[in-house]
């Protein structure tokens, strides 16, 4: 089933770097894209920001990644993320001071498998709309804001199981949702489309155990507004799960993610300073309440690590899945 803190200390060379490079930009996009990189190592996944920050949420699809309705089925998937930052980190891993996120985050998700098959395969179509509630503290200034993130549209996914594997895969083609105003510490959108591709697994080797896996490369494109080009990003997200009771509706298991920034972010055409990759490993507990073979609530928590140009965050995902339409 696939959907902050306070600090102090000294300014670290990236920021001192940055702000050297910006004070040769004319205003206002000398202030726009201060606040662009400022937002970017607070953003949540699929949230909202720039700087290698990824419409697609990874850290998601932990729970029997590679299923979707059966054929001729209706599903509606819940996803609710709060995200506390315990630091912001720069290119080096350092802190930055002077900044305080929260976020909240909700994507109501519908997915239709068709009756028609091809060549084996199930055939899925779905989207998802997602909305952030925000807190920014920067510095002596606080900024709150609540609106529209983002439209993804999923036109077709394939899906079939081979014994006990089961893969899925298909784009998700991503549109901007709610205002931007360019230089905003709280602007709830990243203002720019992308597409993602994924590729999911799910093995259960017994009825009582099963592992999944989500790759993803997502294909950024420009904020025509500020002229920032995110780079492309990559990430893994995983999870096993165990019935160890014999009440089968529970499952216990770990889940997390791995991302990584496939290029360098640009604005203006030139490389940002310290390139912006975003890189991230994330790992917690997952719980799964089983209403039926086809509804669950799944309850996880990811606490990151080994970050890099990015808020370190924690994170406690609610999701829940089940059919509609029956």
């Amino acid at each position: 089933m696939p959907y902050i803190g306070r600090y102090h200390a000294s300014p670290t060379d990236s920021v001192r770097e940055l702000i050297h490079v910006l004070i040769s930009i004319p205003a206002p996009r000398h202030r726009a894209a201060l606040a662009l990189w400022f937002l970017s190592l607070v953003a949540v996944p699929s949230m909202a920001a720039e700087n290698g920050l990824s419409n697609f949420p990874y850290g998601a699809q932990t729970t029997y990644a590679a299923y979707l309705p059966a054929p001729g089925k209706t599903s509606f998937y819940g996803y609710a993320l709060y995200v506390d930052a315990n630091s912001v980190r720069d290119d080096d891993g350092d802190r930055i001071p002077g900044l305080s996120v929260e976020a909240l985050a909700v994507a109501p998700r519908v997915v239709h498998t068709w009756s028609t098959q091809w060549a084996g395969f199930d055939l899925s179509t779905g989207g998802v709309v997602q909305g952030v509630a925000l807190k920014v503290d920067a510095g002596d200034d606080s900024f709150k804001n609540t609106g529209g993130t983002l439209l993804a549209i999923e036109p077709l996914h394939l899906s079939r199981s081979f014994g006990k594997w089961r893969f899925l895969a298909g784009p998700l083609f991503y549109f901007p949702l709610g205002p931007y105003e360019a230089g905003a510490l709280d602007n709830t959108t990243q203002n720019h489309r992308s597409i993602a591709y994924e590729l999911n697994s799910t093995w259960t080797p017994t009825p009582n155990v099963d592992f999944s896996l989500n790759g993803t490369v997502e294909f950024k494109g420009k904020n025509k507004t500020t002229d920032y080009q995110s780079g492309d990003q990559a990430s893994l997200t995983y999870g096993l799960g165990y019935r160890p009771f014999a009440d089968k509706r529970w499952d216990l298991g770990v889940s997390g993610y791995f991302t990584d920034g496939l290029q360098d972010d640009k604005i203006d055409g030139e490389r940002v300073p310290g390139g912006g990759r975003t890189r991230k490993f994330a790992i917690g507990p997952k719980l799964v309440f089983w209403m039926s073979p086809a509804a669950a609530i799944v309850v996880q928590y990811h606490q990151e690590s080994s970050v890099r140009n990015g808020s370190d965050n924690n994170l406690l995902w609610l999701e829940c899945a089940f059919p509609i339409f029956d």
